[in-house]
C-alpha cells in the first residue's frame, strides 16, 4: 500500500502529525513494506463557481525564494527517511486525484489549513479522493490550538486579543512527536509509477521546481546573504532560543540589538518548526524567576499568531476587506509615487526608512519598526492599507496568510481589537524611544547623519498629517453615523 503527503506549510520531519501516521501506516504492512511518498503542489488556477478563488493565497516573491531553498532541504531530509519528494503545480483538485491514482495511493494525508478558501478547497479534494475510493485525512500541527476549541462563552470567536489568550493558553499542548524511523525506500512498483508521471509531465523533481520566476536576481542573492532556509538551519536557530530570550521582556523593542529578537518567524511560517516545538522550547528556556517571564512574554507572540488564525478562520479576504465594515468607505488618498517612496526607503523619515531597506535587503523588518512604517503609511501618507499590507506579503520571508493581513488591519484602525485611531506612531518619538543610540538608522540609512548626502526631507509633515489623518477618520464615522 502507498500513502500520498501532501506536503504544504509544513516542511519539516520532527513534530509532524501526518508524516508520522504516513510511516506507521507503511510499518504496519504486511512485512512493513508499505510505501510513503510526499508531494508538494505550486497551486494555481482553483476556482468555484460560487466562492470564486479556492486554495491559499499565492505565495510573495520573497516566501517563493525561502519555499524553494526550503524544499532543497527538505528533499535530503525526506530521502533519509525513505521517501520520495515530488512536485507538481496546477489545481490541487485536479493534481492530487491524478497522483494518487497514479501510484495507487490507498490514503492521502495532510496538514490542516485553516484560512475558509483553502478550507474549501481541501473539502472539495477529499470528496473526490472518496469518490475514487481513497481515504483522506488532514491532522493538526501549524497551530497551538485549533480554531474551533477557543470559542467565547456564547461560543462565537475572540475578537480582541487579551481574553483570547486568557482562553488559548487554557488549553493543553501536547508533546512534540519525534523524527520518525526510516523506512526502506520506495519499491520498484512506486519507482515505476513515479517514472511514468514524470513522463506524463504530471510531476517533477526538486530541479524542476519553479519557485523563483519573477523574483529579482539581485535580491535572491542578497537575501541569501541573511538566511539558510531548511528544517537543519531552523534546528539550529532554535538552539540559540534560550539566548535570544535572554531579556526578551526588555529587548524586543529594541531594532538595533540584533539579539532582541529570535528571528525564528519564517520558520514557523513555512513549517520548519512547528508552534508546539517553539512552546516547549521556550518553557525549556530557564527556571529564573527573570527568565519565565522572558518566556512568557515570547510565547505572548505565539498566541498573537494563534489569534490571527482564529480570526482568518472565521473571516475570508482579510488581505481585502476591513473587518469593521465602515472603514470600506475609509477617504485614502492613493498616491503612487509617495507610496514608491515609502517602498524604497526614501520618505526622509528615517526609522521608517531604515525598516523598509532592511526589508529590502533582507526579506525580514523587526516588528517594533514594522508598526511604525505601516502607521505612516496608512495614517499619515493616507495610503490604503491593503496595498501596504500586499508589499510586505510580497518582500517579507515571513509573510504569513493571517498575521500578515491581521496585523495591518490592527494598526489601520479596521481590524479586531484595534487600538484607538488616535494612536498614531510617530516614528521621530519611536525612533528617539527604540533606537536611541541610532544604531539601527546608521546601519540601513548610513547617508540619513551625512551633510550633502542628498537625504530626502520628509514625505509629510508628522503633525499636520496627523491631524489629517484624524479629519479623514471622523468623517468616515459621520459618512457611516457613527457619530
Amino acid at each position: 500500500m502507498t500513502t500520498l503527503l501532501w506536503l504544504r506549510d509544513d516542511l519539516r520531519t520532527l513534530d509532524h502529525e501526518a508524516l508520522t501516521a504516513a510511516i506507521a501506516e507503511a510499518r504496519g504492512q504486511d512485512e512493513g513494506r508499505g510505501d510513503v511518498v510526499a508531494l508538494w503542489i505550486r497551486e494555481e488556477g482553483a476556482e468555484d463557481d460560487d466562492a470564486g478563488r479556492l486554495g491559499p493565497r499565492p505565495l510573495g516573491a520573497a516566501t517563493r525564494w525561502w519555499y524553494h531553498r526550503s524544499l532543497e532541504a527538505l528533499d535530503v531530509r525526506l530521502r533519509d527517511l525513505g521517501i520520495p519528494l515530488v512536485f507538481a503545480r496546477g489545481d490541487a483538485r485536479a493534481v492530487v486525484p491524478d497522483v494518487a491514482a497514479g501510484l495507487d495511493a490507498s490514503v492521502v494525508r495532510w496538514s490542516r489549513r485553516y484560512a475558509p478558501r483553502s478550507r474549501a478547497l481541501d473539502a472539495q479534494v477529499k470528496t473526490l479522493l472518496g469518490e475514487a475510493g481513497r481515504e483522506a485525512h488532514s491532522h493538526p500541527g501549524a497551530l497551538l490550538t485549533e480554531p474551533w476549541e477557543v470559542t467565547t462563552g456564547a461560543g462565537g470567536n475572540y475578537r480582541v486579543f487579551t481574553p483570547f489568550h486568557r482562553a488559548a493558553a487554557d488549553v493543553p499542548v501536547s508533546a512534540v512527536l519525534p523524527v520518525p524511523e526510516a523506512l526502506d525506500g520506495p519499491s520498484a512498483r512506486t519507482r515505476d509509477a513515479l517514472a511514468a508521471l514524470r513522463d506524463a509531465g504530471v510531476l517533477t523533481d526538486v530541479e524542476g521546481l519553479e519557485l523563483l520566476d519573477r523574483t529579482p536576481e539581485w535580491w535572491r542573492d542578497t537575501v541569501a546573504e541573511h538566511w539558510t532556509p531548511g528544517e537543519e538551519a531552523a534546528l539550529d536557530a532554535l538552539d540559540a532560543l534560550e539566548v535570544a530570550l535572554d531579556g526578551y521582556g526588555q529587548s524586543r523593542d529594541v531594532p538595533g540589538d540584533p539579539d532582541s529578537t529570535s528571528r525564528l518567524s519564517p520558520r514557523l511560517r513555512s513549517g520548519e518548526l512547528s508552534p508546539r516545538t517553539l512552546w516547549h522550547a521556550a518553557r525549556r528556556a530557564g527556571e529564573s524567576d527573570v527568565a519565565v517571564q522572558d518566556a512568557r512574554a515570547w510565547t505572548r507572540q505565539l498566541y498573537w499568531r494563534e489569534f490571527c488564525w482564529s480570526l482568518a478562520y472565521h473571516y475570508a479576504d482579510l488581505d481585502s476587506v476591513p473587518l469593521r465594515p465602515e472603514f470600506g468607505a475609509f477617504p485614502y488618498r492613493p498616491d503612487p509615487a509617495l507610496a514608491r517612496a515609502w517602498q524604497r526607503g526614501e520618505t526622509g523619515l528615517r526609522l521608517v526608512d531604515a525598516g523598509m531597506r532592511q526589508l529590502w535587503k533582507s526579506g525580514w523588518m523587526h516588528n517594533r519598526v514594522r508598526m511604525a512604517a505601516a502607521s505612516l503609511f496608512c495614517k499619515n501618507m493616507l495610503q490604503p492599507w491593503q496595498d501596504g499590507e500586499a508589499w510586505f506579503w510580497d518582500t517579507l520571508v515571513d509573510a504569513d496568510e493571517a498575521n500578515n493581513p491581521v496585523s495591518w488591519q490592527w494598526v489601520s484602525g479596521s481590524g479586531a481589537d484595534a487600538s484607538p485611531y488616535f494612536r498614531i506612531f510617530n516614528p521621530d518619538t519611536q525612533a528617539v524611544k527604540f533606537d536611541a543610540d541610532g544604531r539601527y538608522v546608521a546601519r540601513w540609512v548610513p547617508e540619513a547623519d551625512q551633510p550633502l548626502s542628498g537625504y530626502p526631507e520628509p514625505v509629510v509633515d508628522l503633525k499636520a498629517s496627523r491631524q489629517e489623518a484624524l479629519d479623514a477618520h471622523a468623517a468616515m464615522k459621520a459618512a457611516a453615523g457613527l457619530g
